[in-house]
This record gives C-alpha cells, structure tokens and sequence, in this order.
C-alpha cells in the first residue's frame, strides 16, 4: 500500500537563518515603500484590524514536500524527490487567496541531479476566508524521485554514489480543508493570510473537514510491471487555537486538533498481459499540532510556523497498526500594497450585491 508524508527530518531548521535572509533581500526594496493609510484600515470591536483595502503579497519556503514509503514483510521502499525546500508565493485580498508553488534549483538542498535525480515540482492553491468559515483547495504535482535506502538493494552502494532513481514515478495530489471558527474575536486571518491583524489576545474552538485524494504512477515503459495507486482521505477534526499578543505588533500562537478518518486504496499492478487490481480501507487516528511566532505590522510582516503531525492506523484484515510522525517548517515574509481599483470594485459587487441593484 501507498503512503505519502510530508519529509520527517528536521535536519533543514538549521538553514532557517539563511533562508530568511533570501527573504528579506528580495521582499526588502518592496516593504520599505509600503506606505499604509490610517483611513483605510477598520478595527472592529478592538480586537481585529481589517486590511480590506490591501492585499497582502507573501514570500515563503518550508519543507513541506511529497514522498511516499512502501513497507512490506519482505523490503522496504523509501523514496523521496530532489528537493528539500518548497518555494512559495501567494497573494491575498479581503477573502480570496491564492498561491504557486515551486522548486528551483538554487533553493538550499535543491538540484542535486547528478546524484538522486532529476525532479519537477508545481503546485497551485487557493481559498476563500470569511468571517467564521474558511476553505482551502490545493494541487500539486511531482515527478522525479529517488530511493533513499538504495544501499538495501546495492550493497557496495556508498554516500557519494548516485541513488537508484525513478524518473517517471508521478504524484498528483489534490486536497481540501474546510473550517469553522467559533470565536468571532478570533482571526484565522491574521494566522494564514495576513489580510488582518490580532490586536488583544483570543482564542478559539475549530472544527475541521479535510478531504485529500492523491494518485501515485509509476510510468515506467520499460520497467516488466509497473504499479499505480488512487487514494481517497477523509478526515474529521476538532481543536482549539490561541494567538497570544506581544506590544501590538509581535504574537505566538499554539494550536491542536485531534481527528478520526478513513483512507481509502486502490492499487493497480500493471503486468504486460493484464492487470490486477486491490482495494483496501484504513481507519486513521490523527493529531496536528501547530505553532507560530511572528511579526505582523501594518506595513509588512513576517514570521515562521511549525507543524507536527502524528498518525496511526490499522491496516485492514491485519492486526498490524502503522504509525507516523512527521514535522515541517515555513518561514515567510510580506508586505502590504494598496488594491488596484478594479479589484476592489469586482470584490464589493461579489461581497455586498444588494448594494449593486440599488
């Protein structure tokens, strides 16, 4: 069965410094300008400042990649693509979001083709943020991987050597998230698009919908079979953020969800003179743990977030119980530039459509 995870290492923390310092290089020229007037900013009961005029243009990287491990009785396959570091740019407007991902070589750990492969990466998402509600749809795709453990299949194998590679293995994943706020004191906004800021401490309770299916092919023509795999994820969650407020400007926010939820298997196995097909289903148990600390001025802001995530599940017709934790990063830089005119006039037909036919 396939399971793809986000990378578990934490070996990259160590190039958070450098990797800010990028940040700031490019976006630095660009926050300096960012002049912000006080007559368009709305603070609403005290506790939340609206940026409805602004859109907010962030700078990120994270490792938050794709790989996928493959366990059985007899081996084991760990395969892993040729980056470490995801780029990411995304802009955001009252609430719409949207955002491209990618993976250029001259990132830190990135580009090492000669040793484990050539791989492409390219991803798009996009959301939309209200006041309680809040969704989130992704895609993504990756071709190009690596095994990592090629020494259990080479032995005289040594660091140095070029790992076994499999260019034509694809992952395309589409997923979703759909979120309730329960606290309006609390923005979910100042957190993930940047399009307000928390003025006084606040929690809240958030429940959670996510939905992912993920497709894993390996389009080897010249391998004697060759394996595809068609995954569906659904999970329920319930928990509880908190953004603790610093002298105005500066937060640190903590957060948890536990969840309950069911994946999905169809694995096809291609031989030259027909296919065999299995299905499986598996229930998951699933913790998310988040923290943030962070600048989020007026004119620009800037922070970094963990993720920790722990997984355990059953295997169906098996007394076998899997378990997985895994950790990822995002450091991240922005400013805020005043909305051209046509966007905020197509934004105010779509938000207020009484006022239009008046």
């Amino acid at each position: 069965m396939y399971i793809i995870n986000p990378l578990t290492s934490l070996f990259q923390i160590r190039q958070w410094v450098l990797q800010f310092i990028i940040l700031v290089i490019v976006l630095g020229p660009f926050t300096s300008k960012a002049q912000l007037k006080d007559s368009l900013i709305f603070i609403e009961d005290g506790w939340i400042e609206k940026m409805d005029r602004y859109v907010s243009s962030k700078l990120s990287m994270s490792n938050d990649i794709e790989t996928f491990m493959v366990d059985t009785e007899t081996n084991d396959v760990d395969l892993y693509p040729n980056t470490t570091t995801i780029g990411r740019v995304q802009f955001n407007y009252r609430i719409l979001s949207f955002s491209f991902k990618f993976a250029p070589d001259f990132l830190p750990g990135n580009g090492d083709n000669e040793i484990e492969g050539k791989t492409s990466t390219v991803g798009l998402s996009g959301g939309l943020n209200f006041r309680h509600w809040f969704h989130f749809l992704s895609y993504t795709r990756v071709q190009g991987y690596y095994l990592n453990n090629t020494k259990d299949y080479e032995p005289t194998w040594v660091n140095g050597d070029p790992y076994l590679q499999f260019p034509e293995l694809v992952v395309k994943n589409f997923e979703g998230i759909t979120g309730y706020s329960f606290n309006p004191k609390f923005s979910v906004k100042s957190l993930t698009t940047q399009t307000e800021r928390q003025l006084k401490n606040a929690g809240s309770f958030i429940p959670i919908i996510g939905y992912r299916y993920y497709i894993v092919d390996n389009r080897d023509t010249d391998a004697t079979s060759t394996q595809k795999s068609n995954n569906f994820e659904f999970i329920l969650g319930a928990g509880y953020h908190y953004n603790f407020i610093i002298k105005e400007n500066f937060y640190f926010a903590l957060g948890v969800t536990p969840g309950v939820g069911y994946i999905f298997t169809k694995l096809t196995t291609r031989f030259p003179s027909d296919d065999v097909v299995t299905k499986s289903k598996a229930s998951v148990v699933r913790w998310d743990g988040r923290g943030a600390l962070g600048y989020n001025g007026r004119k620009f802001f800037a922070g970094g977030i963990m993720n920790i995530t722990s997984s355990t599940f059953e295997q169906e017709g098996t007394a076998v119980i899997n378990s997985d934790t895994r950790a990822n990063y995002q450091i991240f830089i922005g400013c805020r530039l005043k909305a051209p005119k046509k966007l905020k006039e197509n934004i105010d037909k779509v938000s207020n459509p009484k006022k239009k036919n008046q």
